[in-house]
């Protein structure tokens, strides 16, 4: 098989590693190798390619000038978790950005998406974004995705092959299938900053988190711009566990919300900044006030799936996930009334919970 070479090199290299899911084996890139990007899986030596990384644009005038050089498209940004859906010897999979299968996602895909398309499509790769309050992963999610989780496709891909269908030919393909899509908000030239800034306040208003920018032509440039909403929405999300995220996760966003304010003028207000001061006190406000009764601080997560396997295929690959110190802990796996399996597991935050046990109990603290 044309691959073999490369895996081989990439294994050899410790850029790539053996995984098994289920009875499937398969083999992901840990970082990029042979043109490849981080996260290609190699089924069977046929590579499923990995989702690229997208730059962030911080000033949207200047930003479109230097990054596009043709018209581009402009699609909502969505707060969620980003997979790649694809079939193989029968079973539809969905990958994590990394390159893992990840097994919530793959449980719940008869509800998320019709998988005919990859029946009479079987070399297509649906990209997508999986959002909403039954998610396994993020603490925020889309304020108008109310009850369970969604999908929505973005981009399509081919096995074998880099680069993504034209914006055109996706849309054809989304509408003619019925697929669940994010919105769609036109098509722009470079010099046209002004007609994007001027959707962004009912976005903002949406509380959707921005917009992705997708070049047409043989480029496929791409690039990102968030709402000021999105940004205290995340300060909001992670509030509580201050001392054990990296600082540039609060700092960039402050950064960001201040490079759009001082391009958008017109997005400043006294509620955003409330807002945004709410988000910053009112998480560790609460944590403190809920310490003496937890002793801890942690996020509690409840998901559903169809089938008990998977959520304990789920419950052994959270505890293999690198994520720093923060470590999870599973609370309880029941079946519910709908036949479906309920898991309720929570992630720890070991240093706020160490720091707040100390500050609350009487400790010194020396700045």
């Amino acid at each position: 098989m044309a691959n073999e070479p490369l895996i081989s090199q990439a294994l050899e290299k410790k850029k790539a590693k053996h995984e098994r899911f289920a009875e499937i084996d398969y083999i992901r890139l840990t970082d990029a190798q042979g043109g490849w990007p981080r996260g290609t899986v190699f089924l069977n030596n046929r590579a499923v390619p990995g989702y690229p990384s997208i730059g962030r644009v911080l000033n949207l005038e200047k930003g479109l000038e230097q990054q596009f050089h043709a018209p581009f498209h402009a699609e909502e940004k969505i707060d969620g978790y980003n997979v790649r859906i694809v079939k193989h010897e029968g079973h539809y999979l969905a990958f994590s950005r990394g390159g893992f299968v990840c097994p919530f996602t793959t449980d719940r895909l008869p509800d998320l998406i019709d998988t005919d398309i990859l029946d009479s499509h079987p070399d297509l790769v649906i990209c997508g974004e999986v959002a909403g309050p039954g998610n396994p992963y993020l603490e925020g999610h889309p304020p108008d995705i109310k009850d369970e989780i969604v999908l929505l496709v973005f981009d399509l891909m081919r096995f074998e092959e880099l680069g993504f269908f034209e914006t055109a030919e996706k849309l054809n393909i989304i509408g003619q299938f019925n697929l669940p899509a994010v919105p769609y908000h036109g098509r722009f030239e470079p010099h046209q900053a002004q007609q994007l800034r001027d959707i962004l306040p009912e976005l903002d208003g949406r509380g959707v988190e921005g917009l992705v920018l997708k070049e047409e032509g043989a480029r496929q440039k791409r690039a990102k711009y968030v709402t000021p909403a999105s940004v205290v929405q995340d300060i909001r999300a992670m509030g509580d566990a201050l001392m054990d995220m990296p600082a540039e996760y609060f700092t960039n966003r402050l950064l960001r919300l201040v490079l759009i304010l001082e391009e958008s003028p017109h997005l400043d207000s006294s509620q955003l900044r409330y807002e945004l001061g709410c988000a910053l006190i009112d998480p560790l406000l609460e944590a403190a006030r809920n310490h003496p009764a937890t002793h801890k601080v942690s996020h509690h997560f409840e998901c559903r799936f169809r089938h008990r396997i998977n959520a304990e295929r789920f419950i052994q690959h959270i505890s293999r996930a690198p994520q720093r110190e923060i470590h999870s802990s599973v609370r309880s796996l029941e079946e519910d009334q709908d036949g479906y399996w309920v898991l309720t597991f929570e992630r720890v935050f070991p240093r706020i919970s160490g720091l707040l046990a100390n500050f609350l109990s009487g400790g010194q603290i020396h700045d």
